[in-house]
């Protein structure tokens, strides 16, 4: 496999740090399903992760690696600096849309429930207290479909992707009339 210049670019966020919507469970030691939840602003990847990455080293988990699903980002950057420091990113097909799995320099493993950007505030605080509980026994996306059963948090279609950023097929636009 060849990998291009772009694949060894370090990305770095310009944008000013914002504290993310993190909720970890109190005992990071104990090891279960999920170690607590994230909330991300939007899919800005760069951003959003040099955001958690800070957030992380606040509470002494320096992340070095960082593992996601490459349908549920816009940008797939493999490293991004943060805090003087490159983090590894991995993309991968098979990991659940809603996962987010975090390496420290240590090597402890962090599995946090990522929560879509557009969920309303009141079902995301459910499914973060849900993923934080030390005693929690539900993966993420079965945390995510029981604090609102009656909403799909699927992914966007690519198609659907593409043509919110100006594309079109057949030379048209989808949803709008001649």
């Amino acid at each position: 496999m060849m990998h291009s210049t772009a694949d060894r670019k370090t990305w770095m966020s310009t944008a000013d740090p914002v504290t993310p919507r993190l909720r970890l469970h109190d005992d990071l030691t104990a090891r279960t399903i999920l170690d607590g939840a994230w909330w991300p602003y939007s899919r800005t990847t760069v951003t959003e992760l040099t955001n958690l990455v800070i957030a992380l080293d606040a509470r002494h988990l320096p992340v070095t690696r960082i593992m996601l699903n490459a349908a549920a980002w816009g940008e797939h950057p493999r490293r991004i600096g943060v805090a003087g420091r490159t983090i590894r990113l991995g993309w991968f097909t098979t990991l659940e849309a809603c996962l987010l799995i975090a390496t420290t320099n240590t090597n402890q493993r962090l599995d946090l429930l990522v929560i879509p950007p557009r969920v309303p505030a009141k079902i995301a605080a459910a499914a973060m207290a849900t993923a934080a509980d030390k005693d929690n026994t539900t993966r993420a996306e079965a945390i995510m479909a029981a604090v609102s059963p009656q909403r799909r948090f699927s992914l966007p279609r690519p198609e659907d992707i593409w043509e919110s950023e100006g594309g079109g097929i057949n030379g048209h636009r989808t949803g709008t009339r001649s």
